[in-house]
Formats: C-alpha cells, sequence, structure tokens
C-alpha cells in the first residue's frame, strides 16, 4: 500500500522538476476562472522590427468575469540586434520595454472569464526572436497556457532593399550608389 502511493507522489515530484521552468508555480488548490474570449495576441511589429525581445508580468484581478484591474507588475527587456547591444542602456531599455508592455495590456484587456466569483492572478508575456533570419515576416509562433502564459517567438526578419534605384546627391548628379534604410518601412535615398 505504501509503494502504491510513494510511487505516483516521486513521479509528479519528477515531472515537476522536469518543467522548463517558464510556468509559474501553482499550487493545486489554486483555481482560476475559466477564460472564455481572448484576442489572438501577436508580437507588436515595431518590437519585431527593433529585435525586442523580452517578458512582461501583468497583475490581474478579475470579478464576476469581467477584468476589473490589470497592470504592469514587472518587465524584462532584451534587445536582441548583436551590432547595436552595447548602445542600449538601461533608460533605452525601459523605453523599448513599451513596444511590449502596452501591447501585453491591451491583449489582456480583451480577456473575458466564466462569471464566477473573484480571483488574483498574475500572466507572464514572453516574447523572444529566435530562428533563422526571412527576407519577410513570417507568422510567429503563440503558445498559450491560460491564464497564466502567453509565448510568442518570431523569426527575425532583414528586409531587403530590391525596389532600391540611383540616389541623386546633394549637387544634382545621379550616382550609382544606393542606400538603404532597413526597417518596417524600407525606405531608400
Amino acid at each position: 500500500m505504501t509503494n502504491s502511493i510513494f510511487t505516483p507522489v516521486l513521479l509528479l515530484l519528477a515531472l515537476g522538476l522536469s518543467h522548463n521552468g517558464q510556468r509559474p508555480a501553482v499550487s493545486e488548490d489554486t483555481h482560476y476562472p475559466r477564460l472564455i474570449h481572448a484576442d489572438l495576441p501577436r508580437y507588436p511589429p515595431l518590437a519585431r522590427t527593433a529585435h525586442v525581445s523580452g517578458k512582461i508580468e501583468i497583475q490581474l484581478r478579475v470579478e464576476k468575469g469581467s477584468l476589473v484591474e490589470a497592470r504592469i507588475k514587472s518587465t524584462e527587456i532584451d534587445i536582441a540586434d548583436p551590432q547595436k547591444s552595447a548602445a542600449y542602456d538601461l533608460t533605452a531599455k525601459k523605453a523599448a520595454g513599451k513596444y511590449l508592455s502596452d501591447p501585453s495590456l491591451a491583449n489582456v484587456k480583451t480577456w473575458r472569464f466564466e462569471p464566477q466569483g473573484q480571483a488574483a492572478l498574475t500572466v507572464t508575456f514572453i516574447y523572444q526572436i529566435q530562428g533563422e533570419a526571412t527576407p519577410l515576416p513570417e507568422n510567429p509562433r503563440v503558445e498559450l497556457d491560460l491564464p497564466l502564459l502567453v509565448k510568442i517567438t518570431a523569426k527575425p526578419f532583414k528586409p531587403t532593399c530590391s525596389d532600391c534605384g540611383p540616389v541623386a546627391n546633394p549637387v544634382g548628379v545621379r550616382s550609382q550608389q544606393t542606400s538603404c534604410v532597413k526597417n518596417s518601412f524600407t525606405r531608400c535615398w
């Protein structure tokens, strides 16, 4: 009898320890209201173009199925562009955090729960840029473990400047050189 109880406990403990650690620890007694509607979260285009990754934690308070309070609890920002990473100081990272925190907060505000009781919980949004760079943006991978975890992984992209042509220099003489600014709106001059 003791072995029949002891084995499942060890198995559960082993599974808990092997978990990747991204979902917050939750006791078995914790009950969260069931989510019945949520807009699909997206990787914010400006953050993706700027190679901004990070983790946003949002504290929620739900009453009778409605979200009554949502506030940013913490932000961890990483600038994934290796050529510019040294140029980003703490102030720049804080400003870049708005590119992830504002859309995360907007997404949470679309959530609707079953109308039952009250709950307070923290949801974690994880944004990652990983993989081989592509010439055009592709759909990101979205993983949901609701209501506690939203993970969005996008591939980096390098816009091409195929529509660039010769550039006029300040004197008005045409040059064969082309200059491009590669961002979400590729511009050439």
